[in-house]
């Protein structure tokens, strides 16, 4: 084995950390908060679905001799990830004010983003805003030339949820930071909100009836927040400089990292040979990217991976290649840069040729948030197999490529199609090897692939179902010579319709009955029990309809206008296969101004910002998470019961506590009784459970 080193090094808000007892276990977000005590970055979900823990990672592309900024969920990331990085929190921006009673020597000064959202009511509760701070922030230094454009920060808010605000201010704090910089017109039909008359000291009047009919005229405003209130402006000149050493050395990049740690061992090979001799050693070690899914599996489903091996350092498995017939892509490439080249190969390349990389990008905006498209890659949404995966579909329609490769076998390729996918969550690539690399295939002029996906909610959300096709016709015709159809949720793999697909070949596109036959073929070939995990048999049926109906119109559409055909399209179904656009966003608030003699003291009826805005978008505020702990403090949970409809004989109380907590603890078991307080519904009843998750109570006799 080569030589390693088994400690981390990296920059937390500029400042150097050097971590020599590490667990491979632990996330960036529990570094962070327990062992760096920067508890401005929030445990919310745990899953990477919220956002409240984001956080910047930045490096430097040795490649491309830039450095590279991009957000990420620190509750997914492992700590070993970000050996040679700088992570930056809502702590390290901006500058918070000092403890109470010293507020004079030391004035809180916040960063421009703090500033907008404290200022511009982005915040409510506040806990998930200094995830918004730190996507905003890490969206404008990563924009180098320009200013971001509304429409890249609704992007970059894909993965931040927030339960408070309704997102409106927060949308409308950000506004002044973009290239669009206002409403474009678009607040009321008085013109633009940066207009004198439409500002929080305007004097816009509108009518309103009293019970009496009467009409009472009241100066009413627009805007809750003036932007000549914005003291700050963005520069990026004044942010925190990159940590030198990390630019100047490549040391840290090029170290065999070896953590080993009491259940956990994690390898980060910095070589090919590397990586396969592993694979070699440990074929049933996890290889880990993102973190996406290891992380939920290690931690809500308790699985064990006593081997974890990163590959993010490997040239091979970061590659991107061109050649006529595909573009080739390293299995680590994250989802982020995967999209960044499909979208530049489409504005590059004849529109003919890029028909998937189009329908992959268009699929790539749906997938996940922002935060883990930046670190997820392509060979682990392939690997993962889950059967509701947004693009295996795509790439089983289209007979995408793999490159694997092993140490003792060599390279082999695999074609993705029906045959690729052994059961759920199995696929045909050996445990010793790894998946090198993708090629994701050019159209060919007379070829058409697009994908659908429907969704409980159309961001961040995972899949109900989801459908890919392509279509190969004879050069110059309607004529069928292929036709590839794959879905996801609508088995435990995703799946190919291949007895359609042998049905339709010859026909010809036109044909007045080809839709319904296929709707006819498709229920043959997807059956689904009203039993099957998951539900809505019958909807998730229609979906698959549905989604060939749109594709089928898609296409005909292109045909006529190549004159391919001469069919029509009722007017009825025009632009029935197109997705609904997302219009520009556009907001208006209106609220009464108070009188002009109205005292400065008295604040009823004035938009006065959050008393506590400051400090939710500083990460000052503190939750009850965020205490510190007190020395020997003892740790509670309740005992919850696995079963329904149980006798409970006895109940183990080390063994019960140590669940939740290996340290001492104080063993309490409830008693049922309830001291003479009338209460509607019992909380627990001695020794039995009714349902799964009641309070957990043993027998009388034994807490006697």
């Amino acid at each position: 084995m080569d030589e390693a080193l088994s400690r981390l090094v990296f920059y937390v808000n500029g400042s150097k950390v050097v971590e020599d007892t590490a667990q491979p276990e632990w996330t960036l977000l529990f570094y962070l908060r327990n062992q760096l005590r920067l508890t401005g970055t929030k445990l919310g979900c745990g899953e990477g679905g919220c956002g409240a823990c984001t956080v910047m990672i930045s490096r430097y592309d040795r490649t491309t001799e830039t450095i590279m900024h991009y957000a990420v969920n620190a509750c997914l990331t492992p700590i070993c990830a970000v050996h040679g990085l700088a992570v930056t929190t809502v702590e390290g921006i901006g500058q918070p004010g000092d403890v109470e009673g010293q507020r004079k020597q030391h004035k809180r000064r916040l960063h421009a983003v703090q500033e907008r959202l404290a200022k511009a009511h982005g915040s409510q509760c506040g806990f998930c805003t200094p995830g918004f701070v730190m996507s905003m922030y890490t969206l404008l230094r990563s924009n180098k030339t320009e200013l971001p454009s509304m429409a890249e920060v609704e992007e970059g808010f894909q993965g931040n949820l927030c339960r408070c605000t309704g997102y409106r201010p927060i949308l409308e704090g950000c506004r002044t930071l973009t290239r669009d910089g206002c409403c474009g017109g678009q607040a009321n039909g008085n013109g633009c909100c940066m207009d004198p008359i439409n500002q929080s000291n305007g004097d816009v009047v509108n009518g309103h009836a009293n019970g009496n009919g009467e009409t009472i005229q009241r100066p009413v405003s627009t805007t809750l927040t003036n932007p000549s209130d914005f003291e700050e402006s963005y520069s990026e000149n004044q942010e925190p400089i990159f940590p030198p050493a990390l630019q100047l050395s490549d040391e840290l990049d090029k170290q065999y990292l070896v953590i080993k740690g009491e259940r956990v061992t994690w390898y980060r090979p910095v070589k090919l040979g590397q990586l396969l001799k592993l694979k070699s050693e440990f074929p049933h070690a996890k290889v880990v990217v993102g973190n996406t899914e290891v992380a939920l599996e290690m931690k809500f489903k308790h699985c064990d991976y006593p081997v974890l091996i990163s590959p993010v350092m490997i040239t091979e498995t970061l590659a991107v290649e061109r050649n006529e017939d595909a573009l080739l892509f390293g299995g680590a490439v994250t989802l982020s840069t995967f999209k960044e080249m499909l979208e530049h190969e489409v504005k590059k390349e004849p529109q003919e040729s890029t028909r998937f990389f189009s329908a992959l990008s268009q699929m790539l905006h749906w997938f996940a948030g922002k935060q883990i498209r930046n670190v997820a890659a392509i060979a682990g949404n392939i690997m993962t197999g889950s059967p509701i995966s947004d693009l295996n579909p795509l790439f089983m329609a289209a007979g995408c490529m793999l490159t694997l490769q092993s140490q003792t076998k060599g390279i082999r390729y695999v074609k993705m199609d029906q045959h690729f996918f052994t059961g759920y969550r199995r696929n045909v690539v050996q445990p010793d090897e790894i998946l090198l690399k993708i090629a994701v295939p050019r159209t060919k002029p007379d070829e058409y692939v697009n994908g659908y996906k429907q969704s409980r909610r159309r961001e961040d959300d995972i899949a109900i179902v989801n459908g890919a096709f392509r279509v190969l016709f004879h050069p110059e015709s309607s004529k069928i010579q292929e036709i590839s159809m794959a879905f996801g949720g609508m088995a435990p793999t995703t799946v190919m319709a291949i007895g359609t697909m042998e049905k339709l070949a010859g026909r010809c596109w036109e044909e007045d009955s080809l839709v319904e036959d296929v709707c006819r073929f498709l229920l043959e070939d997807l059956p689904l029990s009203p039993s099957a995990p998951g539900g809505m048999s019958s909807y998730r049926q229609s979906l698959c309809l549905s989604f060939f109906f749109k594709f089928h119109l898609y296409v005909l559409r292109d045909l006529i206008a190549r004159n391919i055909v001469t069919s029509f399209i009722a007017e009825k179904l025009s632009g029935a296969e197109l997705d609904i656009e997302r219009g520009r966003f556009k907001s208006a608030q209106l609220f009464e101004l108070v009188p002009k003699d109205q005292p400065d003291l008295d604040p009823v009826g004035r938009p006065l910002a959050h008393v506590a805005g400051e400090k939710h978008v500083t990460g000052e505020a503190l939750y009850c998470d965020d205490l510190p702990p007190v020395a020997s403090e003892l740790h509670m949970a309740l005992v919850l019961s696995n079963q329904a409809n149980a006798e409970i004989d006895s109940i183990d109380p080390p063994r019960s506590a140590s669940a939740f907590y290996p340290g001492p603890h104080l063993t309490i078991l409830p008693s049922p009784s309830t001291s003479g307080v009338r209460i509607s519904e019992n909380l627990c009843s001695s020794g039995s459970a009714l349902c799964c998750n009641t309070v957990a109570t043993p027998p009388s006799e034994q807490m006697t």
